[in-house]
């Protein structure tokens, strides 16, 4: 099998997060002389599943990368399992997803950012498939492909409803000034944000009527519209930041959100109310900074009080907003970037 001639089948999901995984298979596999293949569109695999399994059985290898947990996805890697055994295969899972108890004994390759993705798959395509020795070295010094950022200034509709996720009864609409919400007793969230661990979370938003809320470390199952985990900052008009933290495994029966001692901080609302903060996630470490970037929060949450509260498997990077019924906020722009 020359390197020239492989043909890899590439199982992943749709979507905005996974588009820049597109950008960098390709990528590497123009730079490796391989054809990649990958079919796009899985709305309803069971009638594409004939021009799947063609695909599949056309290919030289297979790839998968499950960390959306997509049915779809997982399908597809099951027949290959079942059906191809003597066939080159990797499995990729990004390390803040939990491994499914079927797969735990199958060797897969871990990857904590997009850069980490790369040079695995490029480390992978080296030793599994008949690369010639001269395309070797170009492929380890390729840079980092990825645009490793997402940024939303919440002017379209379509683009808001194929990125964001809506909880039930919130009432919501897209304006000039941006994203203007009430009635989110739960987030609204981002969908394709999940394998960020360490990024940057900077927005700029203005409160209309009490307090405004924004999420990081929002984790959500695949296809619910609700979170199972998440780590909430709440600003009031009084310039007061209030942690919560919401964990289905220790929900507070009154409010549903575990709250926290609240912080009087150093914030400048503008003339016509508007605010930026800018929320560092590094591991376990959350730092806010203001619009002077100083920083006016920072807490390790595997520490107390935090810590009963913060413990939860698997945490995912999505991001997003909540006003509380009685409460209303504008979001003019947002923007996350991750941080390598």
């Amino acid at each position: 099998m020359r390197g020239e001639k492989t043909r890899i089948f590439f199982a992943i999901p749709c979507g905005d997060f996974f588009s820049m995984q597109n950008q960098i298979i390709k990528s590497v596999c123009k730079a490796a002389h391989i054809t990649p293949i990958i079919i796009e569109d899985r709305s309803d695999t069971r009638d594409l599943w004939g021009k799947i399994a063609d695909a599949i059985d056309f290919a030289d290898c297979f790839v998968a990368d499950i960390s959306s947990l997509s049915p779809n996805v997982v399908l597809e890697l099951g027949y290959v399992v079942r059906k191809k055994k003597a066939k080159h295969y990797a499995i990729f899972i990004s390390e803040n997803i939990e491994v499914p108890s079927d797969l735990a004994g199958f060797t897969l390759q871990k990857y904590s950012n997009l850069p980490e993705f790369q040079r695995k798959l490029i480390k992978w395509i080296s030793d599994y498939t008949a690369l010639p020795d001269r395309l070797k070295p170009h492929l380890q010094r390729m840079g980092n492909i990825a645009l490793n950022f997402y940024e939303e200034d919440f002017l379209s509709y379509e683009r808001f409803l194929k990125f964001w996720i809506l909880p039930p009864q919130c009432s919501f609409n897209l304006t000039s000034q941006g994203l203007r919400f009430t009635n989110a007793h739960f987030p609204i969230m981002t969908t394709h944000l999940a394998l960020m661990q360490n990024y940057t979370f900077k927005f700029k938003a203005k409160i209309e009527s009490k307090n405004l809320g924004w999420v990081v470390k929002g984790t959500r199952p695949f296809n619910s519209y609700l979170p199972t985990f998440c780590v909430m900052f709440q600003i009031d008009q009084q310039r007061y930041l209030t942690p919560h933290i919401y964990n289905t495994n220790k929900v507070d029966p009154n409010t549903h959100y575990n709250v926290f001692k609240r912080h009087r901080v150093k914030l400048k609302f503008l003339k016509d109310g508007w605010f930026t903060f800018t929320t560092k996630v590094v591991g376990n470490e959350i730092t806010i900074l203001n619009e002077s970037k100083e920083v006016i929060f920072k807490q390790n949450f595997n520490l107390r009080p935090y810590k009963e509260y913060y413990d939860f498997p698997y945490k995912q990077g999505e991001v997003g907003f909540r006003c509380y019924p009685g409460e209303q906020g504008v979001i003019r722009y947002m923007r996350v970037e991750e941080i390598n």
